[in-house]
C-alpha cells in the first residue's frame, strides 16, 4: 500500500500519478474520492467510465492512469485511491492525499511598541495576513534570516549607526508561505524610527562654526 501527498491551488490544476506505475497486464483500475466514492473505472481494452460526481466535469484521464483535476476548489481536498486489479484478480491500493490551498494574499507589516530613548530605537514588527495555514520567515536586507519563524520580530538600532532615514539600509521583509504560494512585505527602519536616524542623532546637540560669505 503506497501513499503520497499532492498540493494544489484554488482554480489550479493537479496531476495524480499512480505510484508505482500500473503494470500493462492489469485487469481493471478504479479511481475513488473520499476513499469510497468512485470517480472512474477503466477495464483493460475498454473505454474509461466516469461516474456522476462533483469532479466529473473537470477531470481528464490519461492512458498511463494519471488523473488530471482542473479548476480546483478547497472542497476537492481529500484522500484519493487508485485500486488496481491485476490479471489474477488480486487488488493493490495507492493513496494520494490532495490538499487544496488559497493563494497567499499580500501581508501587512506594522511597527508596534516603538521606543526611542537612551540612544536606541526599538520596535516590534508585526506581520499579519488573512490566510491559514501559513508560515512566516523574516529577512534582513533581503537575504539574512533573522528572528524566529513567527509573525513578530523585535528590532533594535543604535542612534550612532550608519543607517539613515533616506537610505535603504535596515530593510526587514516578512515572507509568508503556504505549500503552494508565497507573498512578502518589506518595511524600512525609517518608517518607524523616523528622524531618530537623521543626523545628527536626536539626543545630541551639534554646534556649527563657519563664516558667512556675502
Amino acid at each position: 500500500m503506497d501513499s503520497s501527498q499532492v498540493n494544489g491551488m484554488v482554480y489550479g490544476t493537479v496531476y495524480l500519478n499512480p505510484q508505482p506505475p500500473v503494470l500493462k497486464t492489469y485487469n481493471q483500475i478504479t479511481w475513488q474520492f473520499n476513499k469510497t466514492q468512485k470517480i472512474l473505472t477503466k477495464e483493460r481494452y475498454k473505454k474509461v467510465v466516469f461516474f456522476n460526481t462533483s469532479l466529473e466535469n473537470k477531470l481528464h484521464y490519461y492512458e498511463n492512469h494519471t488523473l488530471e483535476i482542473n479548476q480546483l476548489q478547497k472542497q476537492d481536498s481529500s484522500t484519493y485511491l487508485l485500486v488496481v486489479e491485476d490479471s489474477q484478480g488480486r487488488e493493490s491500493t495507492s493513496f494520494i492525499q490532495l490538499s487544496v490551498y488559497e493563494p497567499v494574499p499580500k501581508p501587512s507589516v506594522n511597527a508596534t511598541n516603538t521606543n526611542k530613548k537612551n540612544g536606541l530605537c526599538t520596535a516590534t514588527l508585526e506581520c499579519t495576513v488573512d490566510a491559514t495555514p501559513v508560515t512566516y520567515k523574516w529577512l534582513k536586507d533581503g537575504k539574512d534570516d533573522v528572528g524566529e519563524n513567527t509573525g513578530k520580530l523585535n528590532v533594535e538600532l543604535k542612534s550612532d549607526s550608519n543607517a539613515s532615514y533616506e537610505s535603504k539600509d535596515m530593510l526587514h521583509t516578512c515572507l509568508v508561505r503556504n505549500p503552494v504560494s508565497q507573498r512578502s512585505k518589506t518595511i524600512s527602519i525609517g518608517d518607524y524610527c523616523g528622524k531618530f536616524l537623521s543626523p545628527p542623532p536626536w539626543d545630541k546637540a551639534v554646534k556649527l562654526k563657519g563664516t558667512i560669505v556675502q
